[in-house]
């Protein structure tokens, strides 16, 4: 505190020299026909010495930098006989200033450490790895790495450290850190990557290497991947953090593990390419490339770095976590993965030529594979199956449209008989339905169904933070619906547990939770403008009261005087005939629409959706939909089953979460993916509303056929509509299934906690018809 006061009072130094220089300016009379002939020439002597003034007391700031220039873009590097003395060149001027002047320009080494800081807990805590791993950082230069590995996995914690660096005044700088940090377990050799010998047996037992903006200064990078390989351990990690630029064509790695945002445009290659080539680094692709063919991958990250000036200089950097091959036989979780598509009633697994389904990018066919992701980790729970992010389907969605799920799951638990032999099939939306099934009746397989990539990515994120983090974490994240150490769980707790996809999402969407989640995705909106009207019409205070009110009868008289006449105004009604704002806000298409404006006004069908709710329960203490919506978070006595901690536990401390399996697919393609006679409930919510009946009658009638050929005899589909009389029944009945409403909505009556739906429907599968006709 004293040395930044002490800097301000010196800074008031400069106005103070340039005062004084003005006054002797003045006073030298020999300079006035100088001054009349040039006007600007005493503004240009003011400006200097003010400018010196200021150098001279802001050296200790603008040093590094100056110098960080000096050396990376205007000192000559000239001819040197071997890659040692270009190194040292090029490092020994600035060696002590290094860690201060990379902060900015090398990003992703913290992410890349923590990812395999967090991996390695998790072995270790699945007894996969020893207690006390071996260390290698290649390229580790001052030891930055192992000093910052140290905030999230203790030094003392491995057995050996090992850093390995070319450059002498490198090495003598992480030698001294080491010294001043009293850590005997680390040793420092300056040699060569790929040729490097240790005082004792090293290959085939390490359990981690990492490389930080090495692996594109090194020249010869075959044999330094080749002798990572030979190092490792068959549960060893390889962490890679380094520029990169893409080919023009995708790499093989592409087709076969997640890998957002890794293409770079014509410009992006070329020129950094020939930037960073002044220096001796190398971006061309064929280093990754070959990176990724000598192991699996696990987690892979691309991002760009807007140094300097943000968003115009962008450059290509990836974070990359692999493993050996050799880790390809290790079954992932306490169950086989031969049984995902098994059951009582299904064939020889004949529907898929004889091939078992992939399970998610990193796994593969056969040993001989090419390119051999392998994404699974021991015993991490595998719920995502391998999905083609690259497809316009996928591409669509830049977010989730439901950051809560909108159907009451009591209701669907009354009519819905579930039991541990069950398999289902439902729509993922935000996922909160699919727990509670899990919670209820720990059926044998739950399969997730979603085209939105982001509605997975959600769901993956419940599941794997109810694995690894503790109840009240979990219920800040998404109880309270903000977290503000959410990025730190994302990295050091989470991630073992969740799939390169998921985890890309999350780690560029960090921020969701440092506000209100739940005002984030599609609906997100739909509580940001019900917030808005409030206060614009003065409710907001009624609001609250009417959220905790202790009675139902002053529960509805808040709501029949105060909150219904604003919500339900003509203002409102005709932003609600809308259907751009139907669809945006409240996820309602057009098609959906369409159907219920054949029984009703938009007008009437909300005064029947709304108009029984508030006499129905208390909001505070059963109503947690239409709470979560007005208050933006949930209570622990209003909310969803998986949000209590007894929930919580019986997710986290049994085998529910075993059954979930996600896939980013049409539902008619995941149907289409899976055997005769297997599954026995399917819950597709109202996705048939979405049809269009004078359009799409054929496509849905094929969806409904899978259905039909999937289901066992007296295996049963659950939808809701926005229609008392879908169109669509007519077609369940031609496909084989006796079809029967569970709940119509009258007016003035509600059907369930939310009433949001017209209908509640039960089809049950009652004789099977050729696929053919």
């Amino acid at each position: 505190m004293k040395s930044s006061q002490g800097s301000k009072i010196r800074f008031a130094l400069v106005p103070i020299c340039m005062g004084m220089a003005n006054i002797c300016l003045q006073k030298v009379d020999v300079l006035e026909p100088f001054y009349a002939q040039y006007r600007w020439a005493h503004a240009i002597l003011l400006s200097m010495v003010g400018s010196i003034v200021s150098v001279i007391l802001g050296w200790n700031h603008i040093k590094t930098p100056i110098m960080f220039m000096y050396s990376c873009f205007l000192k000559p590097l000239g001819h040197h006989g071997d890659q040692q003395s270009r190194l040292e060149s090029f490092y020994q001027g600035q060696a002590h200033i290094y860690d201060d002047s990379r902060g900015k320009l090398l990003r992703g080494r913290k992410t890349m450490l923590r990812l395999c800081a967090a991996q390695l807990k998790d072995q270790i805590a699945n007894g996969t790895t020893s207690q006390k791993p071996i260390w290698i950082d290649l390229g580790g230069g001052t030891g930055w790495n192992i000093e910052e590995m140290h905030t999230t996995f203790p030094i003392d914690n491995f057995e050996k450290v090992i850093l390995v660096d070319l450059t002498p005044s490198l090495c003598k700088i992480a030698e001294e850190r080491f010294k001043r940090r009293g850590w005997n377990n680390v040793i420092v050799l300056c040699q060569d990557a790929a040729t490097f010998k240790t005082p004792f047996h090293m290959e085939g037992g390490v359990h981690l290497v990492t490389m930080s903006y090495s692996l594109s200064m090194m020249d010869g990078y075959f044999p330094v991947v080749d002798r990572v390989q030979s190092l490792l351990a068959p549960d060893g990690l390889y962490g890679v953090v380094d520029f990169y630029v893409s080919g023009k064509s995708n790499s093989p790695a592409e087709a076969s593990s997640p890998q957002h945002n890794r293409q770079c445009n014509w410009f992006t290659r070329i020129f950094w390419n020939i930037w960073f080539d002044f220096d001796h680094i190398n971006l061309a692709p064929g280093r990754r490339d070959y990176l990724e063919y000598k192991f699996g991958t696990v987690k892979s990250l691309n991002r760009r770095n807007h140094f300097v000036v943000p968003y115009v200089i962008q450059i290509p950097y990836y974070v990359w976590l692999g493993c050996s091959h050799s880790r390809d036989h290790i079954i992932i979780s306490s169950s086989s993965t031969s049984d995902i598509y098994s059951s009582s009633g299904s064939s020889n697994g004949s529907e898929y030529g004889g091939s078992s389904p992939k399970l998610g990018p990193g796994s593969v066919e056969s040993p001989s594979t090419s390119f051999n992701m392998v994404e699974q980790l021991p015993r991490r729970r595998q719920w995502r199956l391998d999905y083609d992010s690259s497809l316009a389907c996928h591409t669509q969605f830049r977010s989730y449209i439901y950051a809560f799920t909108w159907e009451d799951p009591r209701v669907d638990l009354q009519h819905i008989p579930l039991s541990r032999d069950d398999v289902m099939l439902v729509i993922t939306s935000a996922g909160d339905n699919a727990l509670e099934y899990a919670i209820a009746a720990r059926p044998k397989k739950i399969h997730c169904v979603d085209m939105n990539p982001c509605q997975n990515h959600l769901l993956e994120l419940k599941l794997a933070s109810i694995a690894t983090l503790s109840y009240r974490d979990f219920w800040r994240m998404f109880g309270e619906g903000q977290h503000p150490h959410f990025p730190a769980l994302l990295h050091d707790s989470i991630s073992p547990q969740l799939s390169s996809y998921a985890f890309q999402y999350w780690s560029q969407h960090s921020d969701r939770f440092t506000q209100q989640f739940y005002k984030t995705g599609y609906s997100g909106l739909a509580l940001v403008i019900f917030e808005w009207w409030s206060r614009a019409a003065g409710i907001t205070k009624d609001v609250e009261r009417m959220c905790n009110a202790a009675t139902i009868e002053e529960q509805e008289r808040i709501w029949q005087q105060r909150v219904r006449p604003a919500i339900l105004s003509p203002l409102v009604q005709k932003i609600m005939d809308n259907p751009m704002f139907m669809w945006n806000a409240l996820g309602v298409p057009i098609n959906q629409m369409n159907m219920f404006l054949k029984e009703c006004t938009t007008r009437e069908y909300v005064e029947n959706t709304f108009d029984p709710i508030p006499s129905r329960s208390l909001f505070r203490s059963d109503q947690y939909f239409y709470y979560l919506c007005m208050m933006q978070h949930y209570t622990q006595q209003s909310c969803p089953t998986y949000l209590t901690e007894e929930g919580f536990n019986k997710l986290k401390n049994t085998d529910a979460m075993d059954a979930f399996r996600l896939h980013t697919d049409s539902i008619i393609d995941t149907l289409k993916s899976l055997p005769d006679n297997y599954l026995t409930r399917m819950v597709v919510m109202d996705h048939m509303d979405w049809f269009d009946p004078k359009e799409d009658p054929s496509q849905l009638y094929l969806e409904i056929i899978q259905m039909a050929r999937t289901l066992q005899l007296d295996g049963r589909v659950y939808w809701r509509s926005a229609g008392t009389r879908p169109w669509y029944n007519t077609l369940f009945e031609k496909a084989g299934f006796h079809v029967e409403p569970l709940t119509i909505r009258k007016p003035g009556r509600s059907t369930d906690r939310v009433n949001m739906y017209a209908s509640f429907y039960q089809g049950t599968l009652k004789r099977k018809i050729s696929t053919t006709t």
